[in-house]
This record gives structure tokens, sequence and C-alpha cells, in this order.
């Protein structure tokens, strides 16, 4: 059986003051290059675990720009503490 491999860089820091996050968590956005040749962003833990994977980008650099839009915008996001059963997905 055939093992998947990934190359994973992480994506360049941003330039933030010192006041802007807070550093209780240490999360990382790391840019992964698939097999197939295709890209994700994925969040990962302290210990390296992944908390959360993007879909596929056809190259570095959209990876990147859809993980810093992700990066950018967490702060302001509404947090949902409630369970949704049942969502419509609409293709875009």
């Amino acid at each position: 059986m055939a093992t998947a491999t990934k190359k994973v860089r992480a994506a360049r820091p941003v330039a933030r003051a010192a006041s802007d996050a807070p550093r209780s968590a240490s999360l990382e956005f790391l840019i992964i290059e698939d097999n197939a040749g295709e890209y994700h962003w994925e969040i990962a833990g302290e210990s390296g675990e992944s908390l959360a994977q993007s879909s596929s980008f056809a190259s570095h650099d959209d990876a990147e720009r859809a993980a810093r839009r992700v990066h950018d915008a967490a702060g302001s996001a509404r947090f949902e503490s409630h369970v949704i059963e049942e969502r419509q997905l609409v293709a875009v």
C-alpha cells in the first residue's frame, strides 16, 4: 500500500504589532503540496496536530492568499455554539 507524502512550508510570517493579538495558543498556518501537485492550507496546533485543512488550490500563492484571508478574518468571526442540523450548500 502506497503511503501519501506531503511537502509542507510555513506561510511567510505576517508583520504584526506586538499588541495586535494575544499569544495564548501557538497555532501555525502551513501550506502543503500534496502528491497531485495541488496545494492546501492547514492550521496546526502546538504539538503539530492538524486542526483544519482547506480544499485544494492550483498554486502555492493561491493557497497562501486564502490562508491569509482566513487568518485575518478569524478575529472578527462570530462563534456559533449550536449545531446546525441542515445546511444548504450552493456551488459558486
